[in-house]
């Protein structure tokens, strides 16, 4: 007779040992499943963050080029081209120091060349005073823009779990 009362009891403590697990293993995957949500979307919102940051950056140095046209192309240096020039060079250097904060070093770097040669190219003027100045402007700029987008787009492409973008 304490067989047939014993086995009973044996079967429901099993089972509520079984659901337990069950649910604790269930409970578990679905914590582990949110946290990689959760991680996949912070590092899209990341990604999302430096990729308006990386435009902003080729914005500030777009104006920055057409500063330098207007003065060795247009043959403008009056006080309002010179305190345009002064704020586009300080825009473009704001941005590209978001992008030291931002991004990784390969990306840091390739802006810092950039912005340098703008500056140096509003600054100094293309090498060569032969007409037209407006393609010597892009001529002295062109390398370290193309490296620029290069190293940028080669970070946009890795995988999520390669990137490289953290300080």
């Amino acid at each position: 007779m304490t067989s047939t009362t014993f086995l009973p009891f044996i079967g429901v403590v099993l089972g509520g040992l079984v659901s337990t697990l069950a649910q604790y293993s269930l409970g578990r995957a679905s914590e582990r499943a949110e946290v990689r949500r959760s991680s996949r979307e912070r590092a899209e919102a990341r990604r999302n963050e430096r990729v308006a940051h990386l435009v902003d950056f080729l914005s500030a140095v777009q104006e920055a080029e057409r500063v330098a046209v207007d003065r060795y192309h247009h043959r403008l240096a009056d006080e309002q081209w010179q305190a345009r020039a002064k704020q586009s060079i300080d825009r473009m250097w704001v941005a590209q120091k978001t992008i030291h904060m931002l991004c990784a070093s390969e990306v840091n770097e390739a802006a810092r060349r950039l912005a340098y040669d703008v500056q140096d190219v509003i600054r100094k003027g293309p090498d060569d005073p032969e007409e037209p100045q407006d393609e010597k402007v892009w001529a002295y700029i062109r390398p370290s823009r193309r490296a620029f987008l290069d190293v940028v787009r080669d970070h946009l492409e890795e995988p999520p779990a390669e990137r490289r973008w953290a300080l």
